[in-house]
């Protein structure tokens, strides 16, 4: 019945060429259901690398404070339900069902099109104000200014690193990509930034200027250190501004992630002093250095170096694979890559070229997938067998990455869970 009622929209996700890619609709069908996106409190971000991992931390550390936190994330990677959740518990089957029913007949109520994105974050703005959640931390699905996610006023809007991404959507200059993004940045809201790029931050800085919003930027307001560990993967030091500086400790790989990690606790410190109080220095410490989130540089094999990222951006992708590298200097790396086709830019060609003897390509069917051409790869093959057996034939000392796209994640699980039984 869900699935039935989510095939008659519009899904963007399967698709190159978007079709009614704008918040104005969805606006419409939200005032039809009262409006609760204007009832609870909210937390949004932006960005194109690390914006899910902003909002797993943020999440997560309202929660440890005694919170109840709603979040709400795209794309999933098995289960729709993990898209919507409140302190880390996914909304039931019945009920996700029962508030897409709700977001359809709205919908059809008001003769309007909507696509599947405006019904999932209807259902979710609908599910966290009956829950009485005291806030939601809520992602953009595709950047900024058009997303359907742009009708809340947030307590503070983030915006994560940006780089070249859904080129073809969000304009083919980061200047064009970063005008999209900074649509989140509303009058007088603060918006806190991870970039430093001079000409990225200019932009953000003239759109706070023009909105009046203060701008927390990394390495003006805020700025971190790093500190040598052996116990963790990074240690840092957190300065903003009048706040006594934070040692924070992380888990989360690669070093790029201390960029988010920082950010989230600057904007934890900014929540605390305005209507949050019971968040403390220990709880966001204490959340940072424990945090695991699911398909970010997960290990997935018990006894196996085996690890999915969901890089699939020039940026990412790089930083994974040198990563995977000074982590792993005396390993073999073999990478298991699929993409969508729009992902395909003439950066990312050039990097996987200087890996393609590590790279097996494996097809999928989706319409969006990038077909490469033949020999352009180590193996391309749509046969997961033939993939066991290659990753099987050389597994000691080797790393094995999944990664390219989430698509990919339920063939990582099991093939790790293959693995381990060789």
């Amino acid at each position: 019945m869900l699935q039935k009622i989510l095939d008659k929209y519009i899904n963007n996700e399967q698709r190159i060429d978007f079709s009614h890619y704008s918040p104005q609709n969805i606006a419409i069908l939200l005032d039809t259901l009262g409006n609760p996106q204007k009832k609870i409190k909210t937390v949004h971000v932006a960005g194109t690398n690390g914006k899910g991992t902003v909002c797993f931390i943020i999440s997560g550390v309202l929660e440890k404070s005694g919170y109840s936190a709603g979040l709400f994330i795209s794309p999933h990677l098995r289960r729709i339900n993990e898209r919507i959740s409140i302190n880390s518990v996914e909304i039931s089957d019945d009920e996700l069902l029962y508030y897409i029913q709700r977001a359809d007949s709205a919908a059809n109520d008001c003769r309007i099109t909507v696509t599947y994105f405006d019904i999932l974050t209807t259902a979710a703005f609908c599910y966290f104000y009956d829950k009485s959640v005291d806030i939601a931390v809520i992602e953009t699905g595709l950047g900024g200014r058009l997303d359907s996610t742009n009708v809340i006023i947030p307590e503070i809007s983030i915006i994560t690193d940006i780089s070249f991404d859904h080129s073809r959507i969000l304009g083919d200059t980061l200047e064009k990509i970063t005008y999209e993004k900074c649509g989140i940045v509303k009058p007088g809201i603060p918006v806190i930034t991870t970039n430093n790029d001079q000409c990225i931050l200019n932009i953000i800085r003239k759109t706070a200027e023009e909105k009046k919003s203060q701008l927390i930027a990394m390495n003006k307001a805020y700025s971190y250190e790093r500190i040598p560990e052996d116990k963790t993967l990074f240690k840092f030091r957190l300065n903003f501004e009048k706040h006594e500086p934070i040692i924070i400790e992380t888990d989360l790989f690669p070093e790029h992630q201390i960029k988010n990690a920082a950010a989230s606790a600057v904007a934890l410190l900014l929540l605390k002093a305005n209507h949050f109080s019971a968040i403390t220095t220990n709880s966001i410490i204490n959340c940072i250095r424990d945090i695991r989130i699911p398909g970010r540089y997960q290990k997935l094999s018990f006894t196996k170096h085996i690890y999915f990222d969901p890089a699939h951006n020039y940026a990412s992708l790089l930083a994974i694979l040198n990563g995977l590298k000074t982590l792993f200097p005396t390993f073999k790396t073999k990478i298991i890559l699929s993409m969508m086709k729009d992902k395909i830019i003439p950066e990312v060609i050039e990097l996987l070229e200087t890996e393609k003897e590590n790279i097996i390509y494996y097809l999928i069917d989706d319409q969006r997938a990038f077909i490469p051409e033949n020999n352009q790869f180590y193996l391309i093959t749509d046969d997961r067998n033939i993939i066991f057996k290659e990753l099987k034939s050389d597994i000691n000392n080797t790393i094995i990455i999944f990664t390219g796209t989430f698509r990919i994640y339920d063939f990582a699980l099991k093939t790790a869970e293959y693995l381990d039984k060789v």
